[in-house]
């Protein structure tokens, strides 16, 4: 089932396929919980041979495990996490548009190109992990989606913002561009690696934020335009700020987070679009704690908030339609949802 973030139909794979096992490398890996996730999904798939497993691996060298076990008839593909997101780029034959974008990825998978080809890809499904949770609460749906939700905002509706200046915060913004939100405010401490985002994604509207006033300006330009701040995202460590930059990082999104926001007289939104919420939507990509400092700030000021486990677990679904072709159901997802905030 494509979509915005996983455009591809992928062939659907059998039981008995020797292309059965996955595994995610980096360092650390031991702790991660997507073994323990896949337990359950593989089994529910109709796929109870197929496996996860990890390999610590901390670099690209031809003795590494990435480089060893890619080479395995039962290799079907991969999640990589630090450090090698950036690391695994040139040894990949097919880079999507959202990895090239982003400029790293986290997960590997076959595919054939159009002459029939075999090619190792990847992909970053943090987008999918960011873009699904965001839309699963604007527009009242659980993945997977009914064919008949809207995916978008129509242009001019929906603003963002960006709390971050590192990697995860290129995947955010792809998924929010991604969702027609437009513009999207960044927030950050660091002002050239703001900079560094603002060049990188030069085609799209994203308006660095550095001070409180500059903060006030620009919600009220917003309003001039008629569009409505209607959702955020943050990805910082929950770590009380220290340095002046820091501090302002947080007194920036409160401001932020303060603005009234009124659903009630926006003109009709047009058909096949988004309708705005009836309240801001924030997520945070850290989960530890549950309740970010930011989250706090978020959900003390009216904004529903969802916390970064369910950028896992989407990002976890997208991947094993990807590795499978088959669309994990939603009580699957409910049994992974129940394992994760047991752990």
């Amino acid at each position: 089932m494509p979509t915005q973030f996983v455009p591809e139909d992928r062939p659907v794979v059998q039981p008995n396929d020797v292309r059965n096992r996955v595994w995610i490398f980096g360092t650390p890996v031991s702790h991660s919980v997507a073994p323990a996730m896949f337990d359950i999904v593989f089994p529910a798939l109709g796929l109870p041979s197929f496996k996860y497993g990890t390999s610590d691996c901390p670099d690209m060298a031809e003795t590494s495990s990435w480089q060893t076990l890619r080479k395995e008839p039962y290799f079907l593909g991969s999640c990589v996490t630090m450090p090698l997101k950036l690391a695994v780029m040139p040894h990949l034959d097919y880079l999507t548009p959202q990895a090239q974008a982003i400029g790293s990825v986290n997960t590997t998978y076959w595919r054939k190109n159009e002459s029939g080809t075999l090619q190792h890809a990847g992909t970053n499904l943090d987008t999918a992990g960011v873009g699904n949770s965001l839309l699963s609460a604007l527009s009242g749906s659980a993945s997977p989606f009914p064919a008949e939700t809207a995916r978008s905002f129509a242009a001019g509706v929906g603003a963002a913002l960006m709390i971050g200046g590192g990697g995860a915060t290129r995947a955010a913004i792809y998924a929010m561009h991604q969702l027609g939100l437009s513009p999207i405010f960044l927030v950050n401490r660091d002002e050239e690696e703001t900079s560094a985002i603002v060049k990188q994604f030069s085609d799209w509207d994203l308006r660095p934020i550095e001070s409180v006033e500059a903060a006030k300006s620009a919600l009220s330009a917003l309003e001039k335009e008629g569009t409505r701040l209607v959702a955020g995202v943050g990805a910082i460590p929950s770590i009380e700020p220290v340095t002046e930059a820091e501090k302002r990082v947080y007194e920036i999104a409160k401001t932020l987070f303060e603005h009234p926001y009124d659903s009630s007289q926006a003109k009709a939104q047009p058909e096949g679009f988004l309708p705005l919420p009836n309240r801001p939507v924030h997520l945070e990509m850290a989960y530890k704690p549950r309740m970010t400092l930011i989250r706090k700030i978020a959900d003390d000021r009216n904004w529903e908030t969802i916390c970064g486990v369910e950028v896992v677990l989407e990002g976890c679904f997208e991947q094993a339609y990807l590795w499978t072709g088959k669309v994990v159901d939603l009580p699957t997802r409910e049994a992974a949802r129940k394992l994760l905030r047991d752990m």
